[in-house]
């Protein structure tokens, strides 16, 4: 597993202590989590996410890990950063599409960056990627066999914005 995790980074397929909140009430457009709040972070890469309210920061570890956050209950959302080697967005996916360790990439527009979200089956991971200003930006969600927080997921990431 660690292998797999090392070529997801190494590959920039797919959040920081240096992220703020901004308050505690839904960002302008997002939807609640089911638990009700939300408050919203930005992040230094020039993105925000509205995140359910009781969500913590982890310690990342070094490299393309920038940001580990969780509800302390164990579900994860890890954020990776890195200098892109992929010329655009189209090139981004048909790498994830070439991979033989991630399901078939599917398109998303999320607020006009386009995004493509895959699974990691051996990782029980979702994630998503995109390239913005130079980087690729890949956000990893585990448990991925929690329909609960898949939902949540999905709130998550409409919520993403420039």
């Amino acid at each position: 597993m660690k292998k797999l995790l090392m070529c997801l980074l190494a590959l920039a397929l797919c959040v920081g202590v240096a992220a703020l909140a901004e308050g505690a009430t839904p960002a302008e457009g997002a939807t609640p989590a089911k638990g009700g709040e939300t408050f919203t972070l930005r992040f230094e890469e020039g993105f925000r996410l509205s995140l359910p309210a009781g969500w913590v920061s982890y310690p990342a570890g070094d490299g393309a890990i920038r940001y580990a956050l969780g509800d302390g209950a164990g579900r994860y959302m890890y954020v990776l950063v890195q200098p892109s080697p992929y010329e655009d967005f189209d090139a981004l996916q048909a790498a994830i599409d070439g991979r033989d360790d991630c399901g078939k990439a599917s398109p998303l527009d999320l607020n006009g960056q386009p995004f493509a979200a895959f699974i990691v089956p051996d990782l029980n991971a979702s994630g998503c990627a995109t390239v913005l200003d130079g980087q690729a930006i890949t956000f990893l969600f585990t448990p991925q066999d929690d329909s609960e927080y898949m939902l949540t997921v999905a709130e998550i990431m409409a919520s993403f914005k420039l």
